[in-house]
């Protein structure tokens, strides 16, 4: 009884994972499409979820911008990214 217990938890374990990849996936793809409509910027968003009890929340986001990337397009996207996740956001220097 403890073993299909136990193989039940790990199911759920698997799923909630790939669960967890499918959300962040998704966040990433949606703020990078929103980024290049609004502000005309190809950038890569990395999302870090965490776990709280019940919820999931986004624990950080890293944009990675272009080269040539004015200032006034990383803060507005910066802004915008932090406004939709709600967490805190940082840049990187994307390498060509």
């Amino acid at each position: 009884r403890s073993s299909a217990a136990s193989d039940v938890y790990k199911r759920q374990d698997v799923l909630e994972t790939e669960i967890l990849t499918q959300t962040k996936a998704r966040l990433e793809e949606y703020c990078a499409v929103q980024c290049r409509q609004q502000f005309g910027l190809d950038i890569r968003v990395t999302v870090t979820l965490e776990k709280a009890g019940q919820q999931v929340v986004v624990k950080k986001a890293v944009a990675a911008f272009p080269a040539g990337c004015t200032a006034a397009q990383k803060q507005a996207a910066l802004s915008f990214l932090q406004q939709t996740l709600g967490a805190p956001t940082a840049a990187e220097e994307s390498t060509p």
